[in-house]
């Protein structure tokens, strides 16, 4: 009975880690990056999906639906060819639908692939309780964006490293040369 237990068990825990991967590559029509999971973190190609979501980042030790901070990255629209256009649209949705909140820029640089990037930082309020910061990384005809999200300004200091991490690891990619 062990014996038939074992190979089981070990089926079951592959198939759970198979979509967590130590990179991944994020592709648009129009741009496409790749990035490599900070130290302690998971990447996670399919538990974001149903969120439209297709690169999701947490602690080791932690699924998509308990992690605190998490991260996602995603390819802007086909519309978006501009970070900073990008990013005052984006807020302005978001105020739309959440209501007041503070932003500011706290960072900026460029990522190992050498495309430029900004951060943005935006408070919680009573409609989203979250905090974030937002990378923006200007691609060549594209906006890759890295969202960094907590429950808590402890938990989101705590693990703060993480996103300079990401960007670090961040490459632009030629999206005709990315098979999807």
């Amino acid at each position: 009975m062990r014996v038939l237990f074992l190979p089981l068990l070990v089926a079951l825990s592959l198939h759970a880690l198979a979509d967590q991967v130590p990179f991944a590559i994020v592709h648009g029509p129009k741009g496409a990056f790749n990035i490599a999971a900070p130290k302690g973190w998971v990447i996670d190609n399919s538990a974001g999906e149903e969120h439209g979501l297709p690169c999701v980042l947490y602690r080791k030790g932690q699924t998509w639906e308990t992690a605190d901070p998490l991260m996602y990255a995603k390819i802007a629209g086909t519309s978006a060819v501009n970070a900073e256009a990008f990013a005052k649209k984006a807020i302005a949705e978001m105020k739309k639908e959440r209501g007041d909140y503070d932003t500011k820029r706290i960072g900026s640089g460029k990522t190992k692939g050498g495309e430029p990037y900004f951060i943005n930082e935006y408070s919680p309020n009573e409609t989203y309780p979250r905090l974030e910061r937002v990378a923006y990384i200007q691609l060549p005809e594209a906006v890759a964006y890295i969202v960094y999200s907590a429950d808590s300004a402890a938990a989101l200091h705590k693990h703060e490293a993480a996103l300079k991490q990401l960007l670090d690891s961040f490459r632009g990619l030629d999206p005709a040369k990315v098979q999807p």
